[in-house]
């Protein structure tokens, strides 16, 4: 979800928190999040397009790296990197019904943002005369706005489109005007106020108090796990991706008085519904990451985020028990979200202590995040792709998939995240796209659990399902 940003945000290449907490969570914890889109393309690939597309990448904002702070509780600066690895292009043709083990592998790029190199992209034929295309980033380095920004502009100086670059062409690092000196002296004044961002952030936690806890299901009132011999093997959760008709996803959405959004958001309400992870009658509590990036802007991660509980009353009528039949309210409560973000009238608990988190050491970091779990469902809505990044070589693309994947999670992590689905939804071409990823292990810990519940939801909706 987007909403313009009231302002634009002062260019600066310090590390912001959640540029921050990505590389935490890959250094304190060894698990690394990234983001992935692939392409499947009607028509093959030329090996010079390709490289063409790569070479802009190597001149645009994903070229960074984490430079530490060399007084203590400076944040760390970005520095621009040479470091990139060479496009992947494969001559084995992949069958169609194997591109998502195809992309899987791809999403497993080892990725440095302390190093580099910070993405990658890849290309393969396909058996049926096609070609896939993967484009891999670091959370660290970018968020979705970032990830899609960085690909039209890579695009647009390869000469295929000029147009949706949105002021990233050639913009690596806030220009020189703007840029915050990386000194000794520069490093003491962000020290000096980040001290007094801490001491702040401290008296407005005291006079906020403590935020009312919320009636709605959500990971926390999942029992924690005890511990299992399996805790330290590799987890593979399950993901699913269904195409549909985008123009019946936004008739089913105005039909029950709600958007595309709206429509989202129920639709991951019942499929947790639909697999046993959620409770009917009891609302589920459902986050939706929201982007602040305006025009220009070059933060690695420009991502907040609401959440909403979705009423989930049973209905009398037996063909629509585990439907969200109020989609005007599932609407009004995230329009109402939308507005106290933006607002600033939004009660943050966690937001006043960002600047004491950003400074704390990363022993300090590992142990807060023991018990740290996963929303009980997230649901991400792309929105509708801009021509320049679903067609990055100029033909529509017949399948576009998004989303984020978590390198190195174990089956004990996992488990103690205590997650239902993580989900990812966008619109190309008159076609809807919803990617989802399974986080409960015994309920949507299988492909085919993921797709029965997902295909029981699409089916009371009238929603025709095509799956990847």
């Amino acid at each position: 979800m987007t909403i313009p940003p009231t302002a634009t945000p002062l260019a600066t290449n310090r590390l912001t928190y959640d540029d921050d907490l990505f590389l935490r969570t890959r250094r304190v914890l060894g698990v690394s999040v990234v983001n992935q889109t692939v392409w499947r393309l009607p028509v093959p690939l030329e090996e010079r397009a390709v490289r063409a597309v790569h070479r802009g990448l190597t001149e645009g904002p994903l070229q960074r790296v984490v430079r530490p702070g060399r007084l203590p509780g400076a944040r760390a600066r970005w520095s621009e990197s040479g470091i990139f690895l060479p496009p992947s292009i494969e001559s084995t043709p992949v069958r169609d019904d194997a591109v998502l083990t195809w992309a899987d592998r791809q999403a497993q790029a080892h990725l440095d943002p302390e190093n580099g190199p910070t993405w990658a992209l890849a290309a393969a034929p396909t058996i049926g005369g096609g070609a896939v295309l993967s484009f891999v980033t670091s959370h660290v380095v970018a968020d979705g706005g970032m990830h899609v920004g960085a690909l039209q502009a890579a695009v647009a100086a390869a000469g295929f489109r000029a147009d949706d670059a949105d002021g990233f062409v050639d913009r690596r690092l806030p220009r020189e005007g703007e840029r915050i000196r990386t000194g000794l002296v520069a490093d003491l004044r962000d020290a000096t106020g980040q001290a007094r961002a801490v001491v702040g952030g401290l008296r407005k936690a005291v006079r906020q108090g403590p935020v009312p806890p919320v009636a709605a299901q959500q990971s926390t009132d999942r029992p924690r796990p005890g511990p299992r011999p399996d805790d330290t093997q590799p987890a593979h959760p399950p993901v699913v991706v269904v195409d549909t008709d985008a123009g019946t996803w936004h008739r089913t959405a105005r039909a029950a008085g709600g958007t595309a959004n709206s429509l989202l958001i129920a639709v991951c309400t019942e499929i947790l519904l639909a697999a046993g992870v959620a409770t009917p009658g009891t609302p589920v509590r459902v986050s939706v990451p929201v982007s602040l990036r305006g025009s220009g802007d070059l933060r690695s991660n420009a991502t907040s985020g609401v959440s909403i509980a979705v009423d989930t009353t049973v209905t009398p009528a037996p063909e629509r028990a585990g439907v969200v039949t109020d989609l005007a309210q599932v609407r009004s409560a995230a329009a109402a979200e939308f507005r106290a973000l933006t607002s600033g009238t939004r009660v943050d608990a966690l937001g006043p202590l960002k600047p004491l988190l950003q400074m704390v050491p990363d022993a300090v970091a590992k142990r807060a995040a023991r018990d740290a779990t996963a929303p009980l469902c997230l649901a991400s809505n792309l929105g509708r792709l801009p021509a320049a990044f679903a067609a990055p070589f100029g033909t529509p693309a017949s399948g576009v998939l998004m989303r984020g994947v978590t390198q190195g999670l174990t089956r004990g992590r996992l488990r103690q995240m205590r997650g239902g689905l993580d989900s990812w939804w966008s619109e190309h071409d008159g076609v809807a796209t919803l990617v989802v990823l399974g986080l409960d292990p015994e309920r949507l810990g299988e492909p085919a659990q993921v797709r029965a519940a997902v295909e029981t939801v699409y089916a009371r909706r009238g929603l025709p399902v095509r799956f990847w």
